[in-house]
């Protein structure tokens, strides 16, 4: 009996010390598994993308390893393939030319492009990404626009006119909960500059205006006269060819009005030149036997000092329309007995053609617009001499399409200088 209890307590003591054994190394094992968990968490949070636990083992534990560094895996792939997204959305909104804002229903913004930041008049270099819009929009004009839209439904869109005169549609598009059309989060705003299209449909509207006011002056003369040569055999014969000249005249008018609006019209539909070399002394040379008898009718001395080495790549007819409305601009706004000077000459990389006169001058108030279409300094006078106002605003579109520019300079009763200058050598 005795010796069946010590037989037992020793089997007890036994496994207690196989148990102690067992429960230290495991604990041991364990202890070193959180280590190393430790040890990678901290390379994680590092953005070591490779730290991975490196321990063998089967069971639970290697179990856990295993899992533990696919989780990782998993985790970074994921990062990257957001990281990738996120550079390829930020690199479509910088491409795009209009301004976009992505804003939460609270107005704060979650992602813009440099583009927006322009517009809103917010530097560049400023991180506005969770912050308001009232701290990021400068004006105050598209603020009140974007606030007023915010958190609709519906899909907004206005035109505003600001102080320095540039017009902008701005957009919002409602952002919905997972699909959910009842539940707005945000807005997807657009700001598109318009001013150019504005100023193209207003150039069109008055360019469609004056073209028919300028038609109709000359119609009606044409119509008048010819109705009273109809309806009256009876008029003498030298009323008669006053009535005649008269048509004559205005027919003549409009037909010099019809060529400028298509010549116009070429000008700024052609896009391709065709190009030639072309020696500018000769082309003016043609222009001055075109214009001499206009001149010597009025005494006005018409002169040229050239470089007639100059030659330009570029459409002859594109060059003679130039010299030719600028000289004969200059002889027809200038008295009798005044003078035309044309010089050519070469400044820098550019050709330079000034054609100065003696003639009327114009106003400074009027300088900046005379190259407008139908725009007339003195409109009676202009008429009365031929002119139909499109003369110079053709000179500037050719001027513009040879990649040069035009200028005037003019004192009133003393005279103009017209500037064209050309570059020689154009790609």
């Amino acid at each position: 009996m005795w010796m069946d209890t010590m037989s037992l307590e020793v089997i007890i003591t036994l496994i207690s010390v196989v148990i102690a054994i067992v429960s230290a190394r495991y604990a041991i094992n364990v202890r070193k598994y959180l280590r190393e968990i430790i040890d990678v968490s901290k390379r994680v949070s590092n953005n070591e993308h490779h730290a991975r636990m490196d321990l063998g083992g089967n069971g639970e534990l290697g179990e856990f390893a295993k899992n533990y560094n696919e989780m990782i895996k998993n985790l970074y792939n994921t990062f990257d393939e957001l990281e990738y997204k996120n550079l390829q959305l930020r690199s479509i909104l910088k491409s795009i030319s209009n301004g976009i804002l992505a804003i939460d229903i609270e107005g704060n913004i979650l992602l813009i492009n440099d583009e927006a930041k322009k517009m809103i008049n917010c530097p560049k270099e400023v991180m506005v990404e969770g912050r308001n819009i009232s701290f990021a929009i400068r004006n105050e004009l598209i603020l009140k626009q974007i606030m007023m839209f915010m958190g609709s439904k519906e899909n907004e869109k206005t035109v505003i006119n600001l102080d320095d005169g540039r017009f902008f549609r701005i957009k919002l598009d409602p952002v919905y909960l997972q699909n959910n059309k009842s539940i707005v989060i945000g807005s997807i705003v657009n700001i598109e500059d318009i001013s150019e299209r504005v100023r193209a449909e207003n150039m069109r509207k008055d360019f469609v205006a004056n073209v028919s006011h300028e038609l109709k002056t000359p119609l009606t003369s044409i119509s008048g006269f010819a109705e009273t040569l109809k309806l009256n055999e009876n008029i003498d014969k030298e009323t008669r060819n006053r009535f005649l000249t008269i048509i004559d005249g205005e027919a003549n008018r409009l037909r010099r009005l019809i060529e400028d609006i298509l010549t116009l019209s070429f000008i700024e539909n052609d896009k391709k030149e065709e190009k030639e070399a072309i020696n500018l002394y000769s082309v003016y040379r043609r222009v001055e036997d075109m214009l001499m008898i206009s001149a010597k009718t009025k005494n006005i001395a018409l002169a040229c000092e050239a470089d007639e080495s100059i030659s330009l790549q570029a459409n002859a007819d594109y060059v003679k329309q130039i010299i030719l409305n600028l000289v004969d601009n200059a002889i027809k706004y200038t008295p009798e007995n005044g003078a035309v000077n044309v010089k050519i000459f070469t400044e820098k990389e550019n050709a330079v053609i000034k054609v100065s006169d003696t003639g009327m001058g114009i106003p400074k108030e009027d300088q900046s617009r005379i190259f407008e279409r139908f725009y007339r300094v003195d409109k009676a006078r202009s008429r009365e001499i031929g002119g139909t106002g499109l003369g110079l605003a053709i000179t500037k579109h050719i001027v513009m399409n040879l990649g040069g520019t035009i200028s005037v300079e003019s004192e009133l009763e003393k005279g103009s200088t017209f500037t064209v200058k050309i570059p020689i050598k154009r790609d």
